[in-house]
């Protein structure tokens, strides 16, 4: 899932989003990602089955994009894979912070939530662009999530090179909330899984005595 995240986002979203065969083979890469992110909590039935639900819907107006590009159809795609994707962070934030020993797989999921962080005010962004209109953000042409993947990961990472702005207030705050959340996130990540482990290590210490 790590791995296509990363080649989603930086790699098939920015490069390969150009004519009619990028846009099919963005939609099929994003299609194996939402079933990849279904068996990922497989374990956890209700996590399962809520996914799967969301996938579904996520997935058929992501493909329907394709015969009814219009607006109303873009923007409920955009609010299928905010709720799929708000969903599944929440659900490996919940097994990354729960008890146990750090392992190689929370360090990966926690991660794979950063990077599903900045996925979902990607499509947060194009969807106030798609209602509002070119008029809620400076410098961007067009409707494709190029320039919104762009603008997310520089405002998580608070990089903000200042190319492309929000002008809507809505835009304006979500910018700010994820530039916040960039901050915090890792600072408190870090801060858990420290704990963890020293909590792992004394519970250890404690059984060996």
């Amino acid at each position: 899932m790590l791995l296509l995240l990363l080649f989603f986002i930086f790699v098939f979203v920015p490069i390969l989003q150009r004519g009619k065969m990028g846009a099919i083979f963005i939609k099929i890469i994003y299609s194996v990602m939402l079933l990849t992110g279904i068996l990922s909590v497989g374990t956890q039935k209700k996590h399962f089955i809520v996914l799967s639900i969301l996938a579904v819907i996520a997935l058929f107006a992501n493909w329907l994009t394709e015969i009814e590009p219009g607006t109303p159809m873009l923007i409920a795609h955009d609010i299928g894979a905010i709720a799929f994707n708000v969903f599944f962070a929440l659900a490996l934030l919940k097994k990354t912070f729960g008890p146990g020993e750090i392992t190689y797989h929370r360090i990966v999921g926690s991660i794979v939530v950063y990077l599903l962080m900045g996925l979902i005010f990607t499509y947060v962004f194009h969807a106030i662009y798609l209602y509002q209109g070119p008029s809620s953000f400076n410098n961007i042409i067009g409707t494709g999530l190029r320039e919104f993947v762009y603008f997310s990961f520089t405002s998580l990472s608070t990089m903000g090179y200042g190319d492309i702005t929000p002008v809507h207030p809505l835009a304006r705050s979500l910018a700010n909330f994820e530039a916040l959340l960039g901050q915090l996130y890792p600072a408190i990540l870090i801060a858990r899984l420290v704990s963890m482990e020293f909590e792992a290590a004394t519970h250890k210490r404690d059984s060996n005595q």
